[in-house]
């Protein structure tokens, strides 16, 4: 087992407790060693909880170690776990749960640690390859990482580790919501034609949500708010399986106020309305009222396609006046609608700018830098951005030269950041090193290395600021004391050559 963790293991991070080692691998490979070779209850947690520390560093190599060749069968490793009375899965995917009453399960496997009750029993090699393993599932869960959670439900449904599919469904949870992505497209593997690992898959991962409440779309999108990359990845878990129930959660989004996210839900939309469609939903014949059954077969359901059509129908009324063609082309439709919106995202846009605009030149720079923030919050790359920079840059000079160092160098900051090409850009940085290390000596730190940045990029500085002269090693005083020197004795040469000039006339 230490050899394939030296074969498989890749950079992570520095870790304190293995900071000699020669890089991030041989750390990650010292933990991983320790885990297989410690008897001694608190080295293997020890080695546990390092290995959990190092993890966001290493998540990849931790999922190929995961899935890497066992030295022991799945049968062995059942045994080790039948000895903590853990719940694990036979070869056809069915659990038991020795020694627990039904009706504690749920709340006792939240609360049940594998690896308090796995560091009890003596040592053996079968039992090193599954503290590992738990060790490293539970590492991955820690990272709060979307990829990671996927890793994490990939070890669920291999062969080789499935044994564990108890223990990935608990930190699967845990790590909610960063694993909503996987488990959202594990949810939809169950289709009619589905194999029957994908359709256990489904109910597992379905099951999972339920546990966390967060199996309808709209509340797993709710919880993703505050994290953009976490509500692209869930509105791309929507798109890429054209979840059925998510179509009306998709279509509410695709005017979002974030350019990334209302991106991310026009992409997942345009999946609904593209391609092959989805299969027909299973027809019925229903038994209606006194008992006498239909003539013809009901559709039980609408399918996705079907779900998207309806919400087209109803925007295109809403918003054109008009009716959507039985035949209509529902990508043209949907692009339509997103340039409606767009359209008037830009007009109020623009209003929101003018008035901004006109306090600055007005003279109010506060209130138009707060009217800026607020479009600049909204979508940071607005092309306006450019024209912003210079009222930033007066507001940041005014504060500079009120001795407000913090507010100035933060200011002078945006301005560089607006425009980083612009005409004033290498100022605006210079100057934000300049506030920015007289804010630090304000403080009572040490400032100079900001000021000395600031003088590198704009020397002229140093003639201007005797602190940010002083820093950089300049002697202005006795450079002034040479410029006047020169000047006097030019003067003198001067006066010489005009006396010797009369004395020849």
């Amino acid at each position: 087992m230490i050899a394939a963790v030296a074969a498989l293991l890749v950079a992570g991070g520095a870790h304190p407790r293995y900071a000699r080692a020669a890089d991030d691998a041989e750390r990650a490979q010292a933990v991983l060693s320790t885990l297989a070779t410690a008897t001694a209850k608190d080295a293997r947690l020890a080695a546990a909880a390092d290995l959990a520390a190092v993890a966001p560093r290493v998540i990849e190599p931790l999922a190929t170690f995961l899935a890497r060749p066992h030295a022991t069968t799945p049968d062995q490793r059942r045994e080790v776990l039948k000895a903590i009375k853990a719940s694990y899965p036979d070869k056809s995917g069915r659990f038991s749960s020795p020694g627990r009453q039904k009706a504690e399960q749920i709340r006792a496997d939240d609360e049940f640690d594998w690896l308090a009750a796995l560091a009890e029993l003596p040592a053996s090699p079968e039992l090193s390859e599954v503290f590992a393993d738990v060790a490293a599932i539970r590492a991955l869960a820690g990272t709060g990482q979307i990829v990671a959670a996927q890793h994490v439900l990939d070890v669920a449904f291999a062969d080789d580790t499935m044994i564990y599919r108890d223990e990935c469904g608990r930190y699967l949870r845990r790590m909610a919501p960063y694993s909503l992505p996987a488990l959202i497209v594990g949810s939809q593997a169950g289709g009619r034609k589905s194999s029957q690992r994908d359709k256990a898959l489904a109910r597992y991962a379905t099951y999972q949500l339920e546990r966390m409440d967060r199996q309808e779309p709209g509340k797993a999108l709710a919880a993703s708010k505050g994290d953009e990359d976490l509500q692209i990845a869930v509105l791309a878990a929507f798109g890429s399986t054209e979840h059925r129930e998510a179509v009306g959660t998709v279509f509410a989004t695709i005017n979002d106020d974030a350019p990334r996210v209302r991106k991310a839900a026009r992409d997942a939309w345009i999946e609904y309305v593209t391609g092959p469609p989805p299969p027909d939903p299973p027809k019925k014949q229903l038994v209606l009222p006194g008992g006498r059954v239909a003539d013809k077969e009901t559709p039980l359901w609408l399918n996705s396609r079907q779900l998207a059509r309806i919400e087209l129908e109803r925007a295109t009324d809403e918003l054109f006046g008009e009716e959507l063609a039985s035949k209509a082309d529902l990508e043209q439709a949907s692009r339509r609608i997103f340039a409606y919106y767009d359209g008037l995202r830009a007009e109020r846009d623009a209003s929101v700018y003018a008035e901004g605009k006109t306090k600055a030149d007005a003279g109010d720079l506060a209130a138009a830098i707060e009217v800026f923030d607020r479009l600049l919050a909204e979508d940071p790359a607005r092309a306006e951005r450019t024209e912003m920079a210079p009222t930033y840059y007066a507001l940041a000079e005014k504060m500079s030269q009120e001795h407000r160092y913090a507010d100035a160098a933060a200011m002078f900051s945006k301005a560089h950041g607006l425009d980083p090409d612009g005409e004033r850009a290498d100022a605006a940085l210079a100057r934000h090193y300049l506030t920015l290390g007289k804010a630090q000596e304000a403080d009572g730190k040490d400032g100079s290395a900001a000021m000395r940045r600031a003088v590198e990029l704009d020397p002229s500085l140093a003639q201007h600021d005797e602190r940010a002269a002083q820093a950089a090693g300049v002697d202005t005083g006795h450079k002034t004391w040479m410029l006047y020197a020169a000047g006097a004795v030019a003067v003198g040469a001067l006066a010489l050559l005009l006396v010797g000039l009369r004395r020849r006339g």
